[in-house]
C-alpha cells in the first residue's frame, strides 16, 4: 500500500526564523523535498543526522520536517 501526504508543509527560514506553508510539488519520504514558495521552487535534500530536509535559495538556508502523512 502508497503512503499517502499532504500537499503542503511548514518550511522555516533558517537564517531569519520565519516560516511558511508551502506547496509540495515532489516529495520522494527520506530522499528529496521539493517545494514552491510565492512562485520560487526549492529543493531540499533530507539529511538523515537532522531528520529534516534542507535546501537552499538566494542565499538563504531552508528546513521542513516535510508534509504529514494522511493515510
Amino acid at each position: 500500500m502508497r503512503d499517502i501526504f499532504d500537499t503542503s508543509t511548514v518550511v522555516e527560514c533558517t537564517d531569519n526564523g520565519k516560516s511558511i506553508t508551502a506547496d509540495v510539488a515532489e516529495f520522494r519520504k527520506g530522499v528529496y523535498l521539493t517545494v514552491v514558495m510565492n512562485t520560487v521552487k526549492v529543493n531540499m535534500q533530507y539529511e538523515s543526522k537532522f531528520d529534516q530536509y534542507v535546501g537552499s535559495m538566494g542565499g538563504l538556508e531552508f528546513i521542513s520536517k516535510g508534509p504529514r502523512k494522511l493515510a
